[in-house]
């Protein structure tokens, strides 16, 4: 199959071997941020941005999908949608999941209107016992706008914890003057209903070692660990040359009603890893996912049956104030053979479907790892003497892209392809999330140099397949 096939006026039509097969995806079309993750009764739930009438952005309503060991999910009926003449007609935007008065909650950002027009506000539905059904709350919307003094439309994304006193909810939001640049909200309640706002909780200047923080953030997430705490948020753009959206983390402690660290760094190297979610589950993990953004011409995705995916569930953890993220050890499950070793690696192994994990190591300088499927290329290669593991992605789509990950103390990887998607993850707690478009299904994957590594098939109906139209 070519990398592009001419199907009518203006359409180029999306070869199959893109579309994610153990990723979550949305039934058909268009998804982003994942929403609301949540643990509840032994069971993850996982929610999501989704327009399933187009494979491009449109109003969005919460995706649902479920599943017992994070590998095999399960899709149910939409759980919140925009409502005629309510708070959220123009779009039910991200959120959150918790639990208020023994009830599942969430709490979601309403919008009405567009661009300048914009209002934001915060809504919340309540449960069933088993979260596949979901009542606004009649009260809508908790918070109908963002507080005067603020100057600024952003007021989206509610992430909300209880501090043994009080409730308390994060918003992602931005200034509108001087140089703009990205804050974070607070308000505070005694019953998870009527909110105070309490200020800014974070803020940064526009740019932190050498990082682009964007005009606006979103998405922001707290996790506290005894007097530690890490602010986690999406920093966006839009209006810049290159849309900027990537994620990023700040370690430090949560005083006096707000949050004091820095400096800013990236949560995953990758250049699509973006709106990032996380959550505690009942073995007391921290869990993260991101949305996997696209990167084809419009055109193209037009004819693309799902759009976007969202990452392999991840664990997170602070260590000597930095962020290291693995890949969830269910993950393993997800074998269904192995398909070579060193020695076959050597010479290169021919995989016939874009579902595989590869393990090793990448060795000295110059050695590592390839993959490629005609003219499309991912190589993975140390760079002892500046500390780095150099990624170069090549492809018809996006054409040549250089990418890096740090080298700390080992060349440890884990790599994940599942059809365009492809994440990488170091033994160092490194993370890089990217997109390689190739032209055909069938991969070659070699290892050069000193690398060492084994390469297995990945089981590829985990994930209800895509519903067509």
């Amino acid at each position: 199959m070519t990398q592009q096939t001419q199907v009518a006026a203006g359409v180029v039509q999306a070869p199959e071997q893109w579309r994610p097969r153990f990723h979550v995806t949305g039934a058909r079309n268009w998804i982003n941020d994942p929403n609301g993750p949540v643990q509840w009764n032994g069971t993850y739930h996982l929610f999501f941005q989704a327009n399933p009438d187009a494979p491009f952005w449109g109003p969005p309503r919460w995706g649902h999908v479920s599943s017992p060991d994070l590998i095999r999910w399960e899709r149910h009926s939409d759980a919140v949608v925009p409502g005629p003449g309510a708070a959220d007609v123009d779009g039910c935007w991200s959120g959150c999941v918790r639990e208020v008065e023994g009830r599942p909650a969430m709490y979601y950002t309403g919008v009405v209107g567009a661009d300048d027009a914009r209002v934001e506000s915060v809504c919340r539905a309540w449960g069933s016992a088993d979260l596949t059904e979901w009542t606004k709350d009649i009260a809508n919307p908790l918070i109908p706008a963002p507080p005067a003094e603020l100057g600024s439309g952003y007021h989206r994304d509610p992430f909300l914890w209880h501090d043994g006193h009080r409730w308390q909810m994060l918003l992602g939001s931005g200034t509108l003057t001087g140089e703009r640049h990205g804050t974070v909200l607070r308000y505070e309640s005694d019953d998870a209903t009527s909110w105070q706002y309490r200020g800014v909780f974070f803020s940064a200047g526009r740019r932190e070692d050498g990082i682009d923080l964007g005009e606006h953030w979103e998405c922001p997430q707290l996790v506290v660990d005894g007097d530690r705490a890490l602010l986690v948020f999406g920093c966006q753009d839009p209006a810049a040359a290159k849309p900027l959206m990537h994620a990023v983390y700040v370690t430090g402690a949560v005083a006096d009603g707000g949050f004091a660290g820095g400096p800013a760094r990236l949560l995953d190297h990758g250049d699509v890893f973006y709106a990032p979610a996380v959550m505690t589950d009942e073995a007391g993990r921290t869990l993260l996912w991101g949305w996997a953004q696209e990167r084809v011409p419009e055109e193209t995705q037009a004819s693309m049956r799902q759009v976007g995916a969202l990452s392999v569930p991840r664990t997170l953890s602070i260590e000597d104030g930095r962020v290291t993220v693995e890949p969830v050890p269910e993950l393993q499950r997800l074998r269904r053979g192995l398909l070579a070793g060193p020695a076959d690696l050597a010479t290169g192994v021919v995989v016939d479907r874009p579902a595989v994990e590869l393990a090793g190591t990448v060795g000295h300088d110059g050695g590592g790892w390839s993959i490629v499927a005609g003219a499309a290329r991912l190589s993975v290669v140390a760079d002892i003497a500046r500390g780095s593991l150099n990624v170069e992605v090549t492809d018809a789509v996006m054409g040549t892209r250089w990418l890096k990950l740090p080298r700390r103390t080992t060349s440890e990887l884990r790599l994940f392809v599942d059809g365009s998607l492809v994440e990488i993850f170091t033994s160092d707690g490194d993370a890089l999330t990217t997109r390689v478009y190739w032209p055909s299904p069938e991969l070659t994957v070699t290892l050069g140099g000193a690398a060492d590594g084994r390469a297995w098939a990945l089981d590829t109906s985990v994930m209800p397949d895509a519903v067509d139209d």
